[in-house]
């Protein structure tokens, strides 16, 4: 399969209107009326995911589910996918697809991500300003947003990251079993293969002479 690449595609610029269905900013909740439970709490925050707390209140409050969240203040242009239902503070604005899909998620959030250098703690996105913001993005033939080349692009990425992982644990298990620090489990070695580990990894390992 040819592997993907951003340097051969064609892309245009599109209002944040064009692309999401629903452009909406989270509800005030203060500190003092947070109450302690499970469903996230995201406000401005460029740490984990935007996660300011865990509470329980349903009341007064906005909740989404599989979107993007923009961080309006705070740390500005901070972008992340949310896939639960969680409660927005106003500092952030849920941004959400007609058909939400993981993967192109997660190319917007990149690419959302650029519009930080605009921005400080005192110049926040404010609805006026989102309204004319705008995201740069891959295009087909007929000049839409390339969702396909978006999706199989961070698929890619995914799978390039899982190999990357699988192949670091082999080299530990076959550092390992060359220190014979495996346990007690003896490799069975014929023409430069290890040939049976609990029938689970068939590494190949250099020639090695007796």
């Amino acid at each position: 399969m040819t592997k993907l690449s951003l340097a051969d595609r064609e892309w245009k610029e599109f209002y944040f209107s064009e692309i999401f269905s629903k452009i909406q900013r989270g509800k005030r909740l203060t500190k003092e009326n947070q109450k302690c439970g499970a469903t996230p709490y995201i406000s401005s925050s460029s740490a984990n995911n935007g996660v300011d707390n865990f509470i329980s209140n349903n009341d007064n409050v906005r909740k989404f589910n599989h979107c993007l969240t923009l961080a309006n203040s705070g740390s500005v242009g901070s972008t992340f996918f949310q896939n639960y239902e969680f409660v927005a503070s106003d500092h952030v604005t849920a941004l959400i697809l007609k058909q939400p899909n993981k993967y192109i998620y997660l190319f917007l959030a990149n690419q959302i991500q650029r519009i930080k250098d605009k921005y400080s703690f005192n110049r926040e996105i404010n609805d006026k300003r989102i309204k004319r913001e705008k995201i740069i993005l891959p295009i087909n033939h007929q000049g839409n947003p390339d969702w396909q080349f978006m999706e199989d692009y961070i698929k890619q990425l995914e799978q390039e990251k899982i190999q990357e992982i699988v192949n670091y644990y082999q080299n530990k298990l076959l550092g390992c079993l060359i220190n014979n620090q495996t346990g007690g489990v003896k490799p069975i070695l014929k023409n430069g293969l290890i040939l049976k580990l609990k029938n689970f990894f068939l590494l190949k390992i250099n020639h090695q002479k007796d």
